[in-house]
């Protein structure tokens, strides 16, 4: 019984003290944690805590216990501003009972003095770091992705001399700045990409111009990449966040965060790429007309694989800042192959008429054209487009660039019929398409079960005519388009899983490129249609061992084969700015047009 009376006694002395307490509890000063407003929530490129209206509302916070300072003029102050409806308030000016949210505007701890009552703000900033140790803007400039391969660094003080990677420095009072941050990358609408859960910080020596009562712990640098196995190689795992063009970076410290976007280089001799937008096409072919598709006898599974072929081009190319957006109906599309619909005059050699008969027909209807001795293909491809319209049908003129070997250019006539549909061309039974012994005539067919004739490298600036035939049936004429189409294999042997055809004065074949089914299952370790695209992209027929050192981890190595981290998937600061300077917005032809960046939700 007295242990009971002992614990009721007890008990109600301590509640007698938190009663007596509470009017004292009022006149402890108040103190927050808050983060210095760095970063730019609205995306006007202006720094959210310089900015005078509509300032940004993700950092700042609530004053607490804001009825002991409402009414009491606002004293003057260079570490904080107090922010009404989305206004910074004048010195002197009465506090408002409500709504009323504080911003910081540099790391430390402030005493801020309303009358006889203080507020204790206790400031942390983030700083991004370059691999020379100079500091990136989270407003004017971003984090970029990783173009090198994985590295060890042993130090975080020194200077790492990476391109792409950043160190997120904390500076503050000791007390405030915590063992980790997390990172969080944010897609353009918000979406959660990926998440690096506890990046360590380590005390480092504060940049020059800190405050010496001020502390400074940082990351170790942390790489920006596009897909997960250059994330996981256990050199640099604990230090990569995937991330997607035109995102951000959010780096937390509990509540509190700030967030850098994700684009292209930083620094190029044409100054930062932030982001470019790239109209890629993708056709699977049907391999005949109603049949499977030339990738899987399932619809679906060939689609998705071709969507994941897009969606891995952009990821590739996000290392230049370029993205081909998202894949949609437009651009994956399943389309059946082209019919007999095109007639190359002058066909291999380009050679001028001796004089003969050109004989075919067009929907089961004879033609025959004679044509004198001495036309070029290109006069007998006008001659013999006349005869086909006089008989009922369109005729589209395409001219090719000249071959190696070749005499003259050859000529392709498309046939088609009055509402548009292609016209189905072939010999006539029994006799040959020409009786001039040197001006060839080739009817174009495609015929997937025997591999694609490719080009080589007499005919590269043309193609093949079954090559031209498949590629002009799908080309949809606008030279700001990349076109990229599967096919089962190609023929001739030789090993070939991919071909491009660059853009020039000449040929009207240009920015297409194609990719065979090895190439695809190949992707993985040869990131063959990124390759491909490199070559319309930079406008360069080789690749950089073809003239110079052998780098198996460039993306346009010619012969690397590599699934890791270290395979060939890399481009260098050269390849951005050719890219830039052949395809970009200020291109003759531009394929990239720029995206600008948009506002964040962090």
């Amino acid at each position: 019984m007295g242990m009971v009376r002992i614990a009721l006694t007890t008990s109600l002395a301590a509640l007698s003290l938190g009663i007596a307490a509470a009017p004292a509890l009022a006149d402890q000063p108040q103190s927050v944690v808050v983060i210095v407003d760095d970063d730019d929530d609205d995306g006007n490129f202006e720094p959210d805590l310089l900015q005078n209206k509509a300032i940004p509302p993700p950092d700042l916070v609530e004053l607490p216990n804001l009825s002991a300072f409402s009414g009491k003029p606002i004293p003057s102050t260079d570490a904080v501003r107090f922010v009404h409806q989305g206004k910074p308030l004048a010195v002197g000016t009465p506090l408002p009972s409500r709504d009323v949210r504080l911003q910081a505007l540099v790391p430390g701890q402030h005493v801020v003095t309303f009358a006889s009552h203080p507020l204790h703000v206790r400031a942390i900033r983030i700083m991004a770091l370059d691999g020379a140790s100079k500091p990136v803007s989270f407003t004017s400039s971003h984090a970029s992705f990783q173009r090198t391969p994985p590295d060890r660094i042993d130090d975080v003080t020194r200077p790492h001399g990476d391109p792409d990677a950043l160190r997120f420095v904390l500076v503050g009072m000791k007390r405030d700045l915590p063992e980790h941050v997390r990172i969080d990358s944010r897609a353009q609408d918000g979406t959660l990409v990926d998440t690096l859960q506890r990046a360590k910080l380590v005390d480092v020596p504060c940049p020059p111009g800190t405050a010496r009562e001020l502390h400074c712990r940082s990351t170790w640098p942390v790489r920006v990449v596009s897909d997960p196995m250059d994330q996981s190689h256990p050199l640099v795992v604990d230090r990569s966040v995937r991330a997607v063009l035109g995102g951000g970076l959010v780096v937390r410290v509990g509540d509190l965060a700030q967030q850098i976007r994700v684009g292209g280089p930083r620094s190029t001799r044409y100054g930062p790429i932030q982001r470019l937008k790239g109209n890629l096409r993708i056709t699977v072919p049907r391999t005949w007309p109603g049949g499977v598709p030339v990738l899987d006898s399932d619809s679906a599974a060939a689609m998705d694989m071709a969507r994941e072929q897009f969606a891995g081009a952009s990821a590739i190319w996000a290392q230049c800042g370029v993205t081909f957006g998202e894949p949609g109906p437009d651009t994956i599309r399943l389309l059946d192959p082209p019919p007999p619909f095109l007639l190359a005059i002058g066909c291999g050699l380009g050679l001028p008429a001796s004089g003969g008969v050109v004989r075919f027909s067009i929907e089961d209807q004879s033609l025959q054209v004679p044509v004198p001795a001495g036309f070029s293909p290109e006069q007998a491809a006008r001659r013999i487009a006349r005869e086909i319209e006089a008989m009922g049908f369109r005729v589209t003129r395409s001219s090719n660039a000249r071959i190696g070997p070749g005499a003259l250019p050859e000529v392709d006539l498309m046939v088609f019929r009055q509402d548009g549909t292609p016209a189905h061309l072939a010999s006539v039974q029994g006799e040959p398409l020409t009786t001039d012994p040197t001006l060839a005539v080739c009817v174009g067919r495609v015929d997937f079960a025997q591999g694609l004739r490719h080009f080589l490298d007499l005919d590269s600036m043309t193609g093949t005519v079954e090559e031209r035939t498949l590629l002009k049936w799908f080309d949809d004429r606008d030279p700001r388009t990349l076109d990229a189409v599967f096919i089962p294999a190609f023929g001739r042997g030789g090993g070939r899983i991919g071909e491009s055809f660059i853009g020039t004065d000449r040929s009207t074949l240009r920015n297409m490129v194609l990719v065979d089914r090895v190439g695809l299952s190949a992707s993985n370790a040869s990131h063959t249609l990124a390759h491909e695209l490199g070559h319309v992209l930079l406008d360069v027929p080789g690749h950089p061992d073809d003239y110079g050192l052998d780098t198996p981890t460039l993306l346009m190595d010619s012969d690397a084969a590599n699934a890791s981290s270290f395979g060939p998937r890399r481009l260098r600061i050269e390849d951005c700015e050719r890219m830039w300077q052949q395809s970009g917005p200020r291109a003759p032809v531009a394929l990239l047009r720029p995206w600008p960046f948009q506002p964040l939700s962090k």
